[in-house]
């Protein structure tokens, strides 16, 4: 008879286990669940107006426009002296610089390959200078920019012609 009631015992003690842990993985099911719905159902808009409709696209445009900004200037030969048309690209990366404050950037001095190495090395980085305090002249913090003259080193087309010359005396702005 005793054996018989512990037995008895022993099986409502496992039944009772089980259920709980058929109950607590209810309850973890429950939960995912309600997470799930909670990240699905996402706040919305509703637009009543077409105004309202045509401000809320120009703000999507206003946040989806980027600043096209070409990465290079080039200089005559012989010269660091940055012209108007190498100007106008640095006014736009000027601008596309002050409106990011966490982008740095380096410029990196290029020549053709006439001339001695030294030469080149420091006619690149007269380069390099020049376009960094023309940024600077227009409000982009000098901490924000480093230079580094190539020279000769590494030019961005080969030849010999006047062509491939001119495409090799430049600055390039690159981020960091």
């Amino acid at each position: 008879m005793h054996k018989n009631l512990l037995i008895l015992i022993l099986s409502l003690a496992l039944l009772s286990c089980q259920s709980n842990v058929a109950m607590e993985g209810e309850e973890t099911a429950e939960n995912e669940v309600e997470l799930i719905e909670n990240e699905v159902s996402q706040p919305y808009q509703t637009i009543v107006s077409e105004e309202q409709a045509q401000a809320l696209n120009k703000e999507a445009e206003a946040e989806n426009q980027e600043i096209e900004v070409e990465d290079r200037i080039f200089f005559s030969s012989n010269s660091s002296s940055i012209e108007e048309e190498a100007k106008k690209v640095l006014d736009l990366q000027a601008q596309w610089l002050k409106s990011d404050e966490s982008i740095s950037v380096t410029i990196e001095g290029h020549c053709d390959e006439r001339g001695t190495r030294e030469y080149n090395i420091a006619l690149g980085e007269k380069r390099a200078f020049a376009v960094k305090k023309h940024l600077k002249q227009l409000g982009v913090p000098e901490a924000r920019i480093k230079i580094v003259s190539y020279g000769k080193e590494r030019p961005a087309f080969f030849g010999n012609s006047d062509e491939i010359h001119n495409k090799n005396r430049r600055a390039v702005t690159v981020v960091n």
